[in-house]
């Protein structure tokens, strides 16, 4: 098993409420698209399920963007900035050294780096030279968890070390002017920006069991779906990354969501009711209403994932990570208490990891 020491999130300095997005959108559509389909598309943010959503260039920018070059420097620079500064945040809240940590887990899918994220933190925050970097780009809405499991799985291997995840996803900066179809429509409506990270020790290290510790990630699993490539994702146009997010989506959870689960709960023992906390990420308003229905879940189970989406939209692999804050900075976390974290992404897969509460 592996403890989690510290969580820490990345709030981007610009922030709107849905109805100045909303005014952006529909001069958007009507400048670009068929503008007796405004009132029709934008329909879906009223019921989107999110309030408030930032982003780390003005509006201006976000409905004005450049090519993919342009773009895509953007994103690196202010990527680098934000995670060196995230990762000290972290480490100093678990009480660590750079040159403790181990492993450096990065995750991202909303701009593309070489070397990546990883490697320009460890450079200015000085750690290595013993140091095992993973980055991981073509996750999705899942790299979150998949980021959890990949340094949980390091930490088995090697129980004295310390691990640090990365996740950073800037959605606004991969908006198309030009796509004025439906499902950019329903992707401006609910992604936003923001960055977490979580700081982690393998049951060896000396920190596993001092007081503080946050919660025991002791076992994680995914599930891959043959024949979905299509349900979600990103083409990779010349003008830069396209969303993908297909009808079928939220009908195909629908269907899988409940086997999914009983299929990581099951081996392990464990029943539904056995979970006290559910931090599941936030797809859209539709995917918690499936979520709901199909897994029994009440309102105050997943008070925590409507909250982060109210606030911030879905902010792909960051959004589970802020749930898992969000719960622990609610105060209602007993210790002994066990947690399953999830998320489907593209592939498509479901993610889980099971934590048990300190």
């Amino acid at each position: 098993m592996s403890t989690l020491l510290a969580v820490e999130r990345y709030l981007p300095p610009f922030r709107y409420d849905q109805e100045i997005v909303t005014g952006w959108v529909r001069r958007w559509i009507e400048e670009y698209g068929d503008p007796g389909s405004a009132s029709r598309l934008l329909s879906v943010y009223a019921a989107a399920g999110v309030k408030t959503r930032a982003s780390v260039v003005p509006i201006e920018e976000v409905f004005a963007p450049g090519d993919f070059e342009t773009q895509n420097d953007r994103y690196r620079d202010i990527a680098r900035s934000v995670a060196v500064d995230l990762a000290r945040r972290a480490l100093d809240k678990a009480g660590l050294a750079p040159g403790e940590v181990d492993l450096v887990v990065s995750v991202s899918c909303t701009g593309f780096m070489i070397p990546a994220i990883d490697a320009y933190v460890a450079d200015a925050l000085g750690m290595g030279p013993r140091l095992t970097r993973l980055p991981i780009t073509e996750s999705g809405c899942a790299g979150g968890v998949v980021g959890l499991a990949r340094a949980h799985d390091y930490l088995r291997a090697h129980p004295d070390r310390a691990a640090l995840v990365l996740a950073v996803e800037f959605s606004s900066l991969t908006f198309q002017r030009w796509d004025v179809s439906a499902t950019n429509v329903v992707s401006t409506a609910i992604f936003g920006d923001g960055a977490a990270a979580v700081v982690m020790v393998g049951a060896g290290h000396p920190r596993a069991t001092a007081p503080g510790g946050l919660a025991r990630l002791t076992d994680a699993d995914s599930t891959f779906f043959r024949g979905t490539t299509h349900l979600m994702g990103f083409h990779l146009r010349n003008q830069g990354l396209q969303i993908v997010l297909d009808r079928g989506l939220a009908p195909f959870v629908r269907r899988e969501v409940v086997a999914a689960v009983q299929g990581f709960l099951e081996p392990r023992a464990l029943a539904r009711t056995d979970v006290a906390h559910w931090i599941l990420h936030p797809g859209g308003r539709r995917i918690i209403e499936v979520m709901a229905e199909k897994l029994g879940l009440t309102d105050a189970d997943l008070a925590p994932t409507e909250a982060v989406l109210s606030e911030h939209g879905n902010m792909s692999s960051v959004t589970v990570l802020f749930v898992l804050d969000e719960i622990l900075r609610g105060g209602g976390v007993r210790s002994g208490e066990r947690g399953v974290l999830g998320a489907f992404g593209p592939g498509f897969c479901a993610e889980f990891a099971l934590l048990d509460f300190l």
